[in-house]
């Protein structure tokens, strides 16, 4: 005994580009690429530290002044701060913060997020490299 759905199943067909008819699709799997760049960029500073034990600091160093590699690098950079402005103004979008009778909006999240950003990395900067 077969049990029949009293109603067609309706199966929507989506082409390769769907999400470019919606800009909150695109930005969303805009962001999503971008986690590949993050996921390399950070292969390959495993991967770096593994040259300077095993005494091969002139290969490492080579790495580093590869143009493919600074290229990458620049390019990681801007795709990283992409996603990282992203999830800073959807953090206020999600978890907006009820203050009395006003609500905060999500660039405010966003504000408060790269300066907490900078003040951190000024703070890492400064322990790890300046002293």
């Amino acid at each position: 005994m077969s049990k029949e759905k009293p109603f067609p199943e309706y199966k929507r067909k989506l082409g390769p580009g769907w999400w470019l008819a919606n800009s909150h699709f695109t930005q969303y799997m805009i962001r999503e690429w971008t986690s590949f760049f993050v996921a390399v960029f950070s292969l390959i500073y495993i991967y770096e530290p593994s040259l300077f034990a095993s005494g091969a600091k002139v290969d490492a160093l080579n790495l580093l002044r590869n143009p493919g590699i600074i290229a990458f690098n620049v390019l990681a950079l801007l795709f990283t701060s992409y996603h990282a402005l992203t999830w800073f103004y959807l953090i206020g979008k999600i978890q907006p913060i009820k203050m009395g009778k006003t609500t905060s909006k999500p660039w405010q999240a966003l504000l408060v997020n790269i300066l907490l950003l900078l003040i951190v990395s000024f703070a890492v900067i400064e322990i790890l490299v300046l002293r």
